[in-house]
């Protein structure tokens, strides 16, 4: 018992051994250093109030002498002490005791020149700052101010106040005036700028840094605002401030406010999220090059963070719309996560392998098309690569480590290409699309100009100056539809037995009837045709100046008269103008809102847009500039000429830009103007990419969206697949 005892009372010696430790350690953690960072003013008369900042002054214990004599403690804070210079002091040292430790403040010279106060205290350069104390007036020579040792321009003076200009790059320091030999320094001024500013584009939620001088280290006194909406502060310290971009937000110059002084820096624009269209390759091996396609990427590399895999990819190069990485190793097989100025946007899911396919040359054709596929980790042994379009097999013709040479195979359709080797399987980066250009007959003459297709893709094609329209079945069979070779006259009959004059425009309605518009020694006329040949005039007795026909969705008849306008043909027989302004040789196009496209310059790179539901009319294109160039309608060029207009199965415009060899695309829904297709001049089938052509004359579409186009300089019907 007695030594149980024993052992108790040893522990509780122990305890309260560790507890005073503990106590003693809190009290020095607790402790505040006892110190001194600045003081002013460091000159004036009996009576000036100093103030000292620095630590530890809340003791209650805080002496003050200036050169031995005691002074007045007027208020204390832990951080400032506010004291009265005393009366019959000296110059000399300011003392400063908390009683167990002496502190030397600065020295103190009883003059008449004193700094007393400053307002504002902080702010950028050209900031005027009012300066308040005594002995600035001179006889002599006029006050000298600084900020921070540079010069400050004075801008008005007296004997007891001062108004400066804050230099550039003054920094912070103190206020110091100078008159007549004798020098005064005042409280600091807290000089504020902004040095940089990163990123400089983003959207809600995004993380900017802004780099500067002079921000309070307390985050809520930095009243940060992009274009007038207040952001977060997240991070302060002197020289860097880390916020958050607000909702709401509108492109305009970011601002930061410190005590009332606002300081202005540059402009943050507002974009929207960053958008990937392309990843090639999908899958191979560390170091490979990925391009990543796409819009609205940052060009600074850095502000484009890539993930695979919860693994960052490192940026090599950055476009708006393209960006180039490095593959690094350890990815595995995970999604691509895109992040630009903390945007985010998920990828297609990349596989870190041996085998990738990285892009497909030509990227469309038809079947029979020699394509080659570049990538990594194919076989050089061509059998042992199973090359697939969309399911179907293709043949192999040719291998090496990186490139694959194979022909589509028969039953192609449109669809992504995958390589097979072994146990891996590699996906291309985008479909390989069944399009291309063929040539459905050259038996044609070299005449032909406008031409429709019917519901069971029969072409008819008007023949100019023979005066005659052939019939071009699917399989490419030519024949005399109506009218006679090398006749003239306005015979309604059947077949070849009537006749036509000059044919400048062709329509066709839902029933496969045939609307011609012609000129003949009897004037212009507009005639039907029926799917069995019989020919019957609509309305004759028209203008010389008869032009091009088109068909809105109630069947209704438009035609051009060149000088004259567009018009609109009633089933009266009344014609009604539409429009003042018309090319001859251009049909112009309707699409079932009623929107109305029509080119009234016949060698201008531009045509109108003219949306009669809200009776408004804008030009596509720009007038006197030719170029090829998508984008906004109002921004987009074409050449020297608009060849033929025609809406497609999915209601938006296709354009013959026939100088640039290019069928251009306006989307409706956006404005926007795009290049479905460029080729280049000659003759020439396959695909897309080698694709050549004379002129495009006219076009029209089926119902599955292939385009079948007149070309007149080769005399040829020619039909592009575009799916």
């Amino acid at each position: 018992m007695q030594k149980l005892t024993t052992y108790l009372f040893a522990a509780c010696i122990i305890c309260l051994i560790g507890v005073l430790q503990a106590c003693k350690k809190d009290k020095i953690a607790h402790e505040v250093e006892f110190k001194v960072n600045s003081y002013y003013p460091n000159s004036g008369g009996a009576g000036t109030l100093v103030t000292i900042t620095g630590a530890g002054f809340t003791d209650g214990k805080a002496a003050i002498s200036f050169a031995g004599t005691d002074a007045e403690v007027i208020s204390t804070a832990d951080t400032i002490l506010v004291v009265r210079a005393p009366e019959k002091g000296q110059s000399g040292t300011i003392t400063l005791s908390n009683g167990t430790k002496s502190l030397n403040v600065g020295e103190y010279a009883y003059q008449k020149l004193s700094v007393q106060k400053i307002s504002p205290t902080n702010g950028p350069a050209g900031t005027q700052v009012r300066i308040s104390g005594v002995g600035f007036g001179s006889m002599d020579s006029p006050a000298a101010v600084s900020v921070n040792g540079k010069a400050a321009t004075v801008v008005s003076a007296s004997d007891t106040l001062l108004v400066v200009t804050v230099p550039d790059a003054a920094g912070t320091g103190p206020v110091v005036v100078k008159v007549d030999g004798k020098t005064s320094a005042g409280q600091p001024f807290h000089f504020q700028a902004f040095y940089g500013m990163k990123p400089l584009t983003g959207a809600k939620g995004t993380k900017v840094v802004i780099n500067g001088d002079g921000f309070s280290t307390q985050a809520a006194e930095n009243v940060v605002d992009f274009n007038g909406q207040k952001a977060e502060v997240k991070e302060a310290t002197e020289g860097k401030l880390v916020v958050i971009a607000p909702e709401g937000l509108t492109s305009g110059p970011v601002a930061v406010t410190i005590n009332g002084q606002k300081l202005v820096g540059p402009a943050f624009t507002v974009v929207p999220p960053p958008a990937i269209r392309l990843v090639s390759p999908l899958s191979g091996p560390a170091g490979a090059e990925m391009v990543i396609d796409g819009r609205d990427f940052s060009t600074v590399a850095d502000e484009n963070v890539v993930m695979i895999n919860n693994v960052q990819v490192p940026v090599k190069a950055a476009t708006n719309t393209r960006l180039t990485l490095v593959l690094p190793a350890g990815m595995g097989k995970g999604p691509i996560m895109l992040s630009v100025n903390d945007q985010p946007v998920k990828g297609p899911e990349f596989t870190e392998q041996s085998l990738g396919i990285q892009k497909l040359e030509p990227a469309n054709g038809l079947a029979g098309t020699k394509v080659v596929i570049t990538g990594t980790g194919f076989s050089i042994n061509p059998g042992e690569n199973e090359v697939t379009f969309n399911g179907a097999v293709a043949q192999v013709l040719k291998a090496t480590e990186t490139t694959l040479e194979v022909i589509t195979p028969q039953n192609l359709t449109t669809g992504l290409v995958r390589v097979k080797r072994a146990a891996l399987v590699a996906e291309s980066p985008s479909t390989f699309n069944r399009a291309g250009m063929t040539t459905i007959t050259r038996a044609v003459s070299f005449n032909i100009g406008p031409l429709v297709v019917d519901r069971q893709g029969n072409i008819f094609v008007g023949n100019i100056r023979e005066n005659y329209i052939y019939k071009v079945t699917p399989d490419g069979g030519v024949s005399v539809f109506a009218g006679e070779p090398n006749s003239n006259g306005q015979v309604d009959a059947n077949g070849r037995n009537a006749r036509f004059g000059a044919i400048y425009g062709l329509a066709i309605d839902a029933n496969d009837n045939l609307y011609v518009s012609e000129v003949a020694l009897g004037g212009g006329a507009i005639r039907k045709v029926t799917p069995q040949g019989d020919v019957t005039s609509v309305k004759r007795g028209m203008s010389n100046n008869l032009g091009q026909i088109t068909l809105d969705k109630n069947g209704l008849i438009y035609y051009t008269q060149s000088y004259q306008g567009l018009f609109r043909l009633h089933p009266d027989g009344v014609s009604e103008i539409v429009s003042s302004q018309a090319a001859q040789a251009v049909r112009p196009a309707i699409s079932y809102n009623n929107d109305l496209f029509q080119v009234t310059e016949d060698y201008e790179g531009y045509f109108y847009w003219n949306q009669l539901n809200n009776k408004k009319i804008v030009p596509v294109g720009q007038y006197s500039t030719h170029g090829l160039l998508d984008g906004p309608y109002n921004v987009a060029q074409f050449g020297a000429g608009i060849g033929a207009l025609l809406m497609d199965v999915d209601q938006n415009l296709l354009i013959a830009d026939y100088q640039n060899y290019a069928i251009r695309k306006l989307d409706l829904s956006t404005g926007l103007v795009s290049t479905s297709v460029k080729l280049s001049r000659g003759y020439e089938d396959g695909s897309l990419d080698n694709a050549k052509i004379g002129r495009i004359a006219d076009m029209a579409v089926d119902k599955e969206g292939n385009i079948y186009i007149s070309d007149p300089f080769n005399g040829a019907i020619r039909k592009m697949t575009l799916k």
